[in-house]
Formats: C-alpha cells, sequence, structure tokens
C-alpha cells in the first residue's frame, strides 16, 4: 500500500514538474515572439528578445543540449563555423577595423546562439511555433506603435504594421482552411493583399498570391468522377505547383504594373514603378539595385570577401551610378547616397551580404539553407498539412529574404525560428538532406508528417 502510494506521488509530482516547465517554456516562448523587434542601443542595436537568449541559453542548453544539437541541423552547424572561421581570416586579411570586426563576428556568434535556444525551445513543439508567430505579429504592431524609428515613422505599413498584420491574416487564413472553410480563407488572403497593393508594398503581394496556389485548392481534385489533379505526392502533381507558383508571380507582376500605369495606386507609385519596370531585369532587379552592386562586389573577391560592414565607395558610387541609370533617383546627390550607406557596400540579402562581407564560406551556409527551404516548399505544397497557408507563406517569405533582404539584428532571431520550422517539415516528412524525389506516400497527422510504416516492418 505505501509503495501503491509513493509511485502515485511520484507520478503525481513528475506531471506538476512538467507541467510547470512546459508553462514557464510557454511563457518564454510568447515573451521571446513580443520582443524580437523591439530594439536597444548598446555597442549597436540588439533585440530585447536576444538580451533574452544570452542570458538565458546557457542554463538551457544544461539542461536540454540534447534537444538543441539535433542531428538533423548539424550540417547546418558546421556550416555556422565555415562562415565565422571564413570572417575571422578576411578580417585578419582586410585589416578590418575593430569595432567593425567585433560587430561582423559577434553577429554571426549571436544567430548561432539564437537558433540554439530556439531549437532547444520549440523543437516539435506545435503549439509553441503557433504562440511564437502570434507574439511576433503582435509584437511587431506594439514596437512600431510605442517606439517608431524613421522608417516607421515616415513608411509605417512598409516599415511598420505589416508584418504583424500580415502573419496574423496568414494564421487565420490557415485557421479556417482547417476547417475547410476555404472561400472565407481566400477572402482574407486576397483582401490583405490588396491592402499592401494599396499602399505600394510588392512583395507581401507576390508572396500571397503564390501562398493561394501552393497551398490552397484552387483546382479541384475532381470533377464528377473524373480527376482533375494527379494523385498527392506524384511527379506530375510537382510540375503543376510550380507552374502554378510561377503563374502567380506573373500575376503579381503584371497587377503591380497595370496598376501603377492606370494611376490607382498614386502617382508616386506610378512613377516609381515605372522607372523600376523599365530597367533590364524588371521591378525585380529595379527594386533591388543593390545585388547589381553586391554581384561585382562578389566578383571581384569572391573567396575571402571583403570583411566585416566592408566600406568602399567605390561601389557606393556604382550603386549611384545604376540609379542614375535606371531612373530611380532624380534629385540626390552623390553625397547624399554615399551618406546614406556611410560607404558601407550595399547588398540588401542575407546570400549576397555574406558572401560580400566573409567569403564563400558565409555563401554557403545561405545557399544550403535556401535548398532545405526549397525542399520543405515542395513538401507543404504536395501534402498540403494542417496550417499549409502559413508555413508556405513563411517558407516562401523566407527565400524572398534570403535573396533580396538584409539580415539585420532582429532578423537573426526570426530566421533561427524558420530554420527550426524548415527542419522539422522535413524530419517530420521522412525527408532526408540527399534526396527530395522520389517522394513517398505518406500521411500528415495532427499537424506532422508521420511516414507509413511498411507491412514488413510491421510484422504480419
Amino acid at each position: 500500500m505505501i509503495s501503491r502510494f509513493n509511485r502515485t506521488s511520484r507520478a503525481h509530482s513528475a506531471r506538476e514538474q512538467f507541467s510547470v516547465t512546459s508553462a514557464a517554456g510557454d511563457a518564454l516562448t510568447i515573451l521571446l515572439g513580443l520582443t524580437v523587434i523591439t530594439t536597444v542601443r548598446l555597442v549597436g542595436d540588439l533585440p530585447v528578445g536576444e538580451i533574452l537568449v544570452l542570458v538565458l541559453v546557457a542554463p538551457i542548453f544544461v539542461m536540454y543540449h540534447k534537444r538543441g544539437l539535433r542531428t538533423d541541423l548539424r550540417i547546418l552547424y558546421c556550416l555556422q563555423a565555415l562562415w565565422l572561421l571564413s570572417q575571422i581570416l578576411t578580417d585578419i586579411y582586410r585589416r578590418t577595423p575593430s569595432i567593425d570586426w567585433v560587430r561582423g563576428n559577434a553577429g554571426i556568434v549571436f544567430f548561432f546562439m539564437d537558433l540554439l535556444f530556439i531549437t532547444m525551445l520549440i523543437t516539435g513543439n506545435q503549439r509553441r511555433k503557433i504562440m511564437f508567430i502570434t507574439a511576433l505579429g503582435i509584437g511587431s504592431m506594439l514596437s512600431t506603435l510605442l517606439f517608431p524609428t524613421d522608417f516607421s515613422s515616415s513608411y509605417p505599413w512598409k516599415f511598420g504594421y505589416s508584418m504583424g498584420v500580415n502573419l496574423l491574416a496568414v494564421l487565420i487564413a490557415s485557421i479556417l482552411c482547417n476547417k475547410q472553410r476555404y472561400i472565407i480563407a481566400l477572402i482574407v488572403l486576397l483582401g490583405i493583399s490588396a491592402v499592401n497593393m494599396a499602399v505600394n508594398f510588392r512583395s507581401p503581394v507576390l508572396l500571397f498570391l503564390v501562398t493561394i496556389a501552393l497551398a490552397m485548392p484552387v483546382i479541384p481534385e475532381y470533377i464528377g468522377a473524373w480527376r482533375v489533379l494527379p494523385p498527392l505526392g506524384s511527379y506530375s502533381r510537382l510540375w503543376i505547383l510550380i507552374a502554378l507558383a510561377v503563374g502567380a508571380s506573373l500575376v503579381a507582376f503584371v497587377a503591380v504594373k497595370t496598376l501603377s500605369v492606370a494611376g490607382y495606386l498614386g502617382e508616386e507609385a506610378q512613377q516609381k514603378n515605372t522607372s523600376q519596370a523599365q530597367v533590364k531585369g524588371g521591378l525585380l532587379i529595379g527594386g533591388r539595385p543593390e545585388i547589381v552592386v553586391s554581384s561585382q562586389a562578389v566578383i571581384d573577391s569572391p573567396i575571402l570577401g571583403h570583411g566585416s560592414w566592408a566600406k568602399d565607395y567605390h561601389y557606393t558610387e556604382l550603386l549611384y551610378d545604376r540609379m542614375r541609370e535606371y531612373g530611380l533617383i532624380q534629385q540626390e546627390d552623390l553625397d547624399s547616397v554615399e551618406s546614406n550607406g556611410e560607404g558601407v557596400i550595399p547588398s540588401h540579402s542575407h546570400l549576397m551580404g555574406a558572401w560580400v562581407f566573409s567569403g564563400i564560406g558565409g555563401a554557403l551556409f545561405w545557399f544550403y539553407l535556401l535548398w532545405m527551404v526549397s525542399k520543405a516548399i515542395f513538401r507543404v505544397s504536395l501534402k498540403r498539412p494542417p496550417f499549409s497557408p502559413l508555413l508556405i507563406y513563411l517558407c516562401i517569405g523566407n527565400v524572398w529574404d534570403i535573396l533580396f533582404s538584409p539580415f539585420g539584428a532582429s532578423r537573426r532571431l526570426i530566421e533561427g525560428f524558420l530554420i527550426v520550422m524548415t527542419f522539422d517539415l522535413l524530419r517530420d516528412s521522412g525527408m532526408t538532406a540527399r534526396s527530395l524525389l522520389p517522394l513517398r506516400r505518406n500521411t500528415w497527422q495532427r499537424g506532422q508528417f508521420v511516414p507509413r510504416v511498411p507491412v514488413t516492418a510491421q510484422g504480419r
């Protein structure tokens, strides 16, 4: 009787401890999401959430190091170490000023710690992922409202409220899709696309239209007894999805161009979009002329790079020349363009920024991550698990940011979350780093991908 009571007490104590630990983890996830965007000025700008990570990562690692050092992330960790080594060697070779050296190396180290911490916190926990996304959306809007920056004051939607509103909108649409309310979900996504279009914020329009094409049943599986789409997981369906994504991208570009020419987006947007559309490469290159300049910087030094926060006014002048050639600036002179960037080689890209600063070692990290995110997009598109619109939106957005957005301080924590989400999708789907195809027939259960067990393995 006493032994039975002791076992019951221990079981109750274990449940109570688990409940307290789980609640603390949930609270930490919410707090982290709320404070990602808000920054404080120390040596540089540091997100409040990242300060929280730096304080807690060591004790959390002692308790959950096995979870943090999961095997499928080891290649990524090694590539991160190679990135840091490449940055150190580049800074030594380039004789980078000490303050820039510290900032460049610290950014990579902080990114590793963010990734490790988030891995330990949310790996395999779908509930916490939704908590983080919700808190991030709310936190970004509160940060814009309470602590506006110069950018968010000038462009409150693009550099302020859009991130939070877009995330919450796609989350709501995902919940509606889970309940098979596809028409209402489609209205939500098209509505928020229209809002972004109205203020000439073009990239979310592209992301939402591609999300609709890949994550929602825009083409019916059957018409009567006739199958319209190939079966889930087939090669044919993969190519149809690729065609849908390309078609959605073209629709986005045509819509922006058409509405701009007609003047529906305002005179400023009309002038900006018309000028950028005339550039060789269209709106994509016209909107990101820094890519042309950073490509030249990579060609000039592809192996070692130019150093942490490399400054070279030659490339600033090259950017100015390109912008003048494209008709993107009219009144600004060279001095204003140089002062805006303080001579830092322009890149406006996770990938190109790492390649310019640290050389090929930094680029390899982002190339590998691009490949893994692309595989996750295909997997979700082919199988459409719960929250598919949210997963597709985040993955497509991550591809866009790796190619066309700067890797700022707040981005480190967000990228860490996206990496964990991506690798959870690949792990849950039974995918390896070596193969995407042939695709296996699998099933999704409770928001995770669970491979069918072969009959021989089950035992007859």
